[in-house]
């Protein structure tokens, strides 16, 4: 099942598909269950055979299981909607980082619920646009927090659950995501159980109905991936690659043969010179701004490529830099070591760090950023993370910057309070992360991307690794390189290098005339006072000549203006309607709940 949508009004619900029965339930699920064997064996303790069953099956015995409490036992990349017949309850919920997206919005007698947003805008029309939302959008360029871009709509947050009963409905929180339980032992010991937990995830993500590809970009992540999938032996298993041979800051090609020579499969690539960004408008409606608007071309030939071979599910290698700490790790830990007055161990860790700071900067630097600046904003409820940029783009007026608070919006939002400042650093961006993440979820229609290095216990057994077992100034990423050793080529596993796109995007723009015409021409974010005309028309004149004060707040911006101009062409007609998923979908008419969606109630 890949999509499905419903509504709940006045204890009678509707929903689309029909939905399996199972264990006295009936089931709406996308997406997998990683430890289905888990949940199998506590089913069976409690007199259910659930062994080998499909994951419908799998979902309603866990519902029996642990009821509400279900997304803090059932681990993988799903969102499920379970109706209790008997006991007049149903429940919504996803996986504890929210990777499948569920969104849903209140009406007057219930509330309704899509796995894709675009199905619920079907039923409610776009209605009144939140401005939180867009200022949002602008100051992170990723969704961080429960709106939509429409008002009386929201996404489900992660680890959170819907729970309608009889006398009404309530929100409900899983376990809150935190290190693994148990102590670690050595080096040696560390890098067998990271390997253990990688082919564990990767084997659960790899089983899908049809054959499965690899994102292959040639980085230490994908190739991690594909190594963890041919070693498992996946069936019917390929490598998708996006090459781009023309510029050479961007060309992986030499170290995917490298990846390609030791796990030989076959490879799929789609040739990204001919699929540029902002080469192509969209043709069909997003519901939300995105990459995906200015990347248009290059999704559309993916997705068509992937329909034509009947892939079932694309693994990819996103999440990597986070959880094994690469790019962008920052050592946080610093400041616990000067909150719980470790200071001998503080001065020489900050000693190995300056001595190994290519950019040889000072003492005084290592003291504010990563103890003095993250301890006061942790005592002060506010993110350890700075803001991505510290300014908005010059481009952007003044006086929206100051109305809407750009500058704290960018700052994110805080982790939950208690725990240590580097699990803090760690979850705000894990947060942000899978915000994105579950974002993309939405776009293909034939396949299911899955993140198997966002798998949950994978990143709760990193997070509870002492620091001198996973941060190493002088290298990144220590232990996954060290746990990849014989299973790697080495010239990949060491590999210190990251590929740039940022040729492809500004070229890709300066031929892009009939995009670059609808971002100049009587913009509409002029128009709603979010950027000055003029100084716009500049940034993407000097954007074409490859130029940007900031290129993630330039794409946030240009993919809002395209966003807008597709709900003008939806009002005018010019652009086609969203089918309403639930205008044939089935009705549940015996003993319990009866769901049947009540026309009144639409766009309220």
């Amino acid at each position: 099942m890949k999509r499905f949508a419903g509504a709940i009004h006045n204890d009678a619900a509707h929903f689309g598909p029909d939905a399996e029965a199972f264990e006295g339930c009936r089931v709406l699920w996308r997406g997998y269950i990683a430890n289905g064997e888990e949940v199998a064996d506590e089913a069976e303790r409690r007199g259910m055979n659930v062994r080998r069953a499909a994951e419908g099956h799998l979902f309603a015995a866990a519902y029996r299981c642990w009821g509400e409490d279900l997304s803090s036992h059932v681990l993988g990349e799903y969102c499920v909607a379970i109706f209790d017949n008997e006991a007049g309850i149903a429940l919504l919920t996803h996986d504890a980082f929210g990777l499948v997206p569920l969104f849903w919005g209140r009406t007057p007698g219930g509330f309704f619920f899509a796995t894709h947003l675009e199905d619920l805008v079907a039923v409610t029309g776009t209605g009144t646009l939140d401005e939180d939302f867009i200022a949002d959008h602008i100051a992170n360029a990723f969704f961080s927090s429960r709106r939509t871009p429409y008002r009386g709509l929201e996404r489900l947050e992660p680890n959170t659950s819907i729970l309608y009963t009889p006398h009404g409905f309530k929100e409900v929180k899983g376990t809150a995501f935190g290190p693994a339980k148990g102590s670690r032992g050595k080096a040696r010991a560390c890098r067998e159980e990271l390997l253990a937990l990688l082919e564990e995830a990767v084997k659960a993500a790899g089983r899908a109905p049809g054959p499965v590809w690899c994102e292959l970009s040639g980085g230490l992540d994908s190739s991690t991936v594909l190594s963890m999938a041919a070693r498992a032996g996946t069936a019917d298993l390929g490598a998708f690659s996006i090459l781009y041979r023309q510029y050479a800051e961007a060309d992986e090609a030499g170290w995917i043969r490298l990846v390609l020579k030791r796990f030989p499969v076959p490879w799929h690539v789609l040739e990204g010179d001919g699929a540029l960004p902002y080469s192509e408008v969209p043709d069909r409606f997003c519901p939300e701004p995105g990459l995906h608007l200015v990347d248009w071309a290059g999704r559309r030939v993916y997705e068509e490529m992937a329909a034509e071979h009947g892939v079932g599910a694309v693994l990819t290698g996103q999440g990597g830099d986070l959880v094994f700490l690469g790019i962008g790790a920052e050592p946080y830990h610093l400041a616990d070591l000067a909150r719980t007055l470790r200071f001998r161990r503080l001065f020489g860790e900050m000693e190995r760090w300056r001595s190994h700071d290519t950019r040889r900067r000072s003492w005084l630097y290592w003291l504010v950023n990563y103890v003095m600046r993250p301890l006061m904003s942790r005592v002060g409820g506010k993110p350890v993370l700075p803001p991505w940029h510290r300014e908005p783009s010059p481009w952007i007026r003044p006086e929206y910057a100051r109305r809407m608070g750009l500058h704290d919006r960018a700052m994110g939002r805080a982790a939950p309070r208690g725990g240590t400042v580097e699990h803090a650093w760690f979850i705000e961006r894990l947060s942000a992360l899978c915000a994105q993440t579950a974002y993309l979820n939405q776009i293909p229609r034939s396949f299911e991307f899955r993140h198997p290095l966002l798998y949950q216990p994978l990143a709760e057994f990193m997070l509870s690794l002492p620091s001198e077992e996973k941060f190493d100034p002088a290298i990144d990423r220590p232990l996954q390189r060290a746990a990849l050793a014989g299973v790697l080529p080495d010239e990949v596993r060491l590999r210190r290098t990251k590929t740039i796109y940022d040729q492809p995007c500004y070229e890709g723009l300066r031929q892009g005339r009939s995009f670059v015409r609808l971002l100049t021409e009587d913009p509409l974010v002029a128009k709603r006072g979010i950027v000055d005309r003029d100084l716009w028309t500049e940034a993407v004149a000097q954007a074409r000549m490859g130029l940007a004060h900031s290129l993630p707040q330039f794409e946030a911006v240009a993919s809002l203006e395209i966003w807008l101009r597709q709900l003008e062409d939806l009002e005018a007609g010019r652009l086609a309607v969203p089918e309403n998923p639930l205008s044939q979908a089935a009705t549940l008419s015996d003993k319990g709940l009866q769901f049947v969606i009540d026309r009144k109630t639409k766009g309220n």
